[in-house]
């Protein structure tokens, strides 16, 4: 039989019984080689799978999971939920912009969609649902506006594209910048729009000297974006030195300006942190030896192939490949996606003549909707863990902002200068 039928098979099959994505990949490859008779040594996938995670662009990986797990717990990011409170809770559905401009500022800073959801939603949910927004909105908002984890800058997801792609980490980071403010600005207008006309609650009067109070107190919090974006912008230090930065600046405003972390808090924190950082490598060197053998089976020539014969142009390529990442980003998870999807569609696109740091904007901002995208959108399952919301009810409320984020990618998708001109400052 063809290794690469047998891969697939296997692959899916594994999926299908629950065993999880890491160890379905390993398996599907192991089963190809045994099967097909070929002579691999188990030492060289050993080989192959280290090769995978000893990166030094992934470093970042785990320091921006533990920066965003620092912001979380050590009041910095109660700090700035206040600051957006006070300047925007008094416009009609204040509270709803509330939340996603603090999914903006998380994910500024977390580069996690899961994290941003969970965290905004478990603070602000209660208060939705105590001012009288219906529950279904309110849990709604906080798995949308989580989305933008990945696309603003720092992003998980950025990180194991460019590692992945050899594609430069700063450019791609630089990307997703003007993409994710505008999409957190549709949302905002649009919350605000459907607030106006359902007749949803305003938070407060507007207080000049409250929310002036609020920004003194949410200062060290608002100058962490601006020094670990800044860096990277500027040059100062590169994507991982930033993550690194980020940790070190997250712990001494906790514990010394904020007093909110003890050492006990600390500990958990980066155990924790560690945990997540451990399955995200073993994914991405899975994820290695998967590409190895389709690479060593032709599956990226067939399918380039394929792809060539049904789409006719530039144009009908780049829809073709919205709505498979679009489809997949709701099924599977997001850096298996750039693992094993990226090395298919990388070469089609670079024949087109499509820029690699575009291509890697188009397919995280892409995979970013797809966490929303009902009914299997992981950001709707992790809203369901911080709500009493269950994933319909949250689904019926969260299609227009799906609807929202998909305009403004296909934007950045035939506007390409929407993405490149600030990468192009920058470079």
């Amino acid at each position: 039989m063809n290794p690469a039928i047998i891969l697939f098979v296997v692959f899916f099959v594994t999926l299908a019984v629950g065993i999880p994505f890491t160890w379905s990949m390993l398996l599907s490859v192991l089963a190809s080689v045994v099967l097909s008779g070929q002579s691999t040594s188990a030492q060289f996938f050993a080989n192959k799978m280290y090769a995978g995670g000893a990166k030094y662009a992934l470093l970042a990986v785990f320091f921006f999971l533990l920066a965003g797990a620092i912001m979380q717990h050590g009041g910095i990011s109660k700090r700035l939920v206040n600051f957006a409170r006070a300047w925007v809770g008094h416009l009609d559905g204040g509270l709803s912009i509330v939340v996603i401009i603090c999914c903006t500022f998380f994910a500024a800073l977390s580069g996690s969609s899961i994290a941003t959801t969970c965290a905004i939603g478990g603070m602000l949910y209660p208060e939705l649902v105590k001012e009288g927004y219906p529950k279904g909105y309110s849990a709604a908002l906080p798995a949308a506006g989580g989305t933008l984890g990945i696309v603003i800058p720092p992003s998980i997801a950025f990180v194991i594209f460019g590692s992945t792609m050899n594609v430069s980490v700063g450019a791609l980071l630089v990307s997703g910048f003007v993409p994710g403010v505008l999409a957190g600005l549709a949302m905002c207008i649009y919350a605000f729009l459907l607030a106006k006309r359902k007749h949803f609650p305003k938070s407060t009067r507007f207080d000049l000297k409250i929310a002036l109070k609020e920004t003194k107190n949410a200062f060290w919090a608002l100058l962490m974006p601006v020094i670990i974006l800044g860096g990277i912008y500027t040059g100062f230090f590169t994507p991982t030195e930033s993550a690194a930065v980020a940790v070190f600046y997250g712990l001494i405003v906790s514990t010394v300006i904020y007093k909110e972390l003890s050492l006990k808090k600390i500990l958990k924190i980066m155990i924790e942190s560690v945990k997540s950082n451990a399955n995200c490598l073993m994914l991405i060197m899975s994820a290695l030896v998967f590409s190895w053998a389709m690479t060593v089976y032709k599956v990226p020539d067939m399918f380039m192939k394929f792809m060539l014969s049904i789409t006719t142009s530039k144009v009908t390529f780049l829809l073709a490949m919205n709505v498979l990442l679009l489809v997949l980003g709701m099924l599977m998870d997001t850096s298996a996606i750039i693992l094993i999807v990226g090395p298919l569609l990388y070469p089609i696109a670079m024949q087109y003549g499509v820029d690699p740091v575009h291509l890697g904007c188009i397919m995280v901002f892409n995979l970013a909707i797809g966490q929303a995208t009902p009914p299997f959108g992981s950001c709707l399952f992790a809203g369901t863990t911080v709500t009493d919301q269950t994933v319909m009810s949250i689904s019926k409320s969260v299609l227009p902002f799906v609807i929202i984020e998909y305009a403004v990618v296909l934007f950045i998708t035939f506007v390409p200068g929407s993405v490149m001109s600030l990468v192009n400052m920058m470079s």
